[in-house]
């Protein structure tokens, strides 16, 4: 499995979905790399964009995708969903957006081509609170669990329910 992969967070302005997709897919070929865009503000942190990548990688490399494509598999890992159209509600969005940006296999030239479509920020710490109500609806996470365990480990929940994804594959 080719894990040699690198992921920072990124400002990106999306007029058109399919035109910065095109953009990125332009970049991607032309340095032979695979470039997957999540979206962070429906993500419990760094580690959630990891996770979902090895993953995803682990899917591809046995040959038990549910996609077509890493990108979306990774996507699918990300929402801890089976279908596509949910996963797809988990990459680009229109409008000003933040975005965990992975490039596989990692590369300098692929970040230096991507600073022309997206800006790279400093990397959150953390789940900002803002978040917490989004991403306890969107994977079911009750005021009981997240009493349990206490809020700074919100990610740990997200990624255990994006984890069950290979159990009902």
């Amino acid at each position: 499995m080719n894990d040699d992969f690198q992921i920072r967070m990124a400002q990106i302005r999306v007029d058109s979905v399919p035109g910065v997709l095109h953009a990125i897919r332009e970049i991607a070929e032309s340095l032979d790399l695979r470039i997957i865009c999540m979206n962070a503000g429906k993500m419990a942190g760094y580690r959630h964009a990891e996770k979902a990548v090895r993953h995803a990688l682990r899917a591809e490399k046995e040959g038990g995708m549910t996609a077509r494509s890493l990108e979306m598999e990774a996507l699918l890992y990300v929402s801890g969903q089976r279908q596509t159209g949910i996963g797809m509600n988990f990459g680009l969005t229109e409008g000003e957006m933040t975005a965990w940006v992975v490039l596989l296999p990692a590369s300098d030239d692929g970040w230096k081509k991507l600073s022309g479509i997206m800006v790279f920020i400093q990397e959150e710490e953390g789940v900002p609170d803002e978040r917490i109500p989004v991403l306890k609806d969107l994977y079911g996470i009750t005021d009981e669990e997240l009493g349990v365990v206490g809020r700074d480990r919100i990610d740990e929940l997200v990624i255990e329910r994006t984890a069950l994804l290979e159990i009902l594959k």
